[in-house]
């Protein structure tokens, strides 16, 4: 069970996330409740709404954070990498499998439905660029040849299926038949994969 901290003076806004961090970690995003929250903090059950309209305010607020912290990850992945445009983007793709195996709640948090709502465009603050991250290395890759021509966004958008698909398959299957350290792992399974998933296909024979 977590632990309770209650509240007593400072950023409520603040303690009231971190209380709903913890509770998302221990037991899943679908027991996060205001009401919990609030008695976590040791404050009213109406406390929580000076700072959150409902429940889906709190997660979008949890969500924007989860990304701001994987786009600094991603960062600190591109601007460590060699200079070869392909191990760049290997080097971003892995990041974000490593921030998914070790923050899952946060990881969660980013793919919650509440996220998608239209209400998350007005909540939305600045919480970097891991999009547009993805995309211009896509573009570096192409510049150099190293990936097929064609529309970068499309190219993108498969990379980042393929990074949260290997993601979710090496979290649901944990250590089982994973030879090593599971990060190394997905690190190996993308530097293979990326250039097969980006290059374009032969056309077919004309029959």
């Amino acid at each position: 069970m977590a632990d309770k901290h209650p509240y007593h003076h400072g950023d409520l806004r603040r303690a009231l996330m971190d209380g709903a961090l913890a509770l998302v970690r221990e037991r899943g995003l679908q027991s996060l409740s205001l009401r919990e929250v609030a008695s976590q903090a040791g404050v009213s059950a109406a406390a929580p709404y000076h700072h959150f309209a409902d429940k889906a305010a709190l997660v979008r607020a949890l969500g924007f954070e989860a990304l701001g912290e994987l786009d600094r990850r991603m960062a600190f992945a591109e601007t460590s990498a060699p200079g070869d445009p392909v191990e760049r983007l290997v080097a971003i793709g892995s990041a974000y499998v490593r921030f998914a195996l070790e923050r899952p709640d946060l990881a969660a948090l980013m793919r919650a439905p509440e996220m998608a709502e239209p209400a998350a465009a007005q909540d939305q603050p600045e919480h970097g660029e891991s999009w547009e991250r993805l995309v211009r290395a896509v573009v570096e890759c192409q510049q150099a040849g190293a990936v097929a021509p064609g529309d970068p966004m499309t190219l993108a958008i498969g990379m980042w299926a393929l990074v949260q698909g290997l993601a979710e398959l090496l979290a649901s299957r944990g250590a089982d038949g994973i030879p090593g350290d599971p990060s190394a792992f997905a690190e190996s399974v993308l530097r293979v994969m990326v250039p097969r998933a980006t290059h374009t296909a032969p056309p077919a024979p004309i029959l």
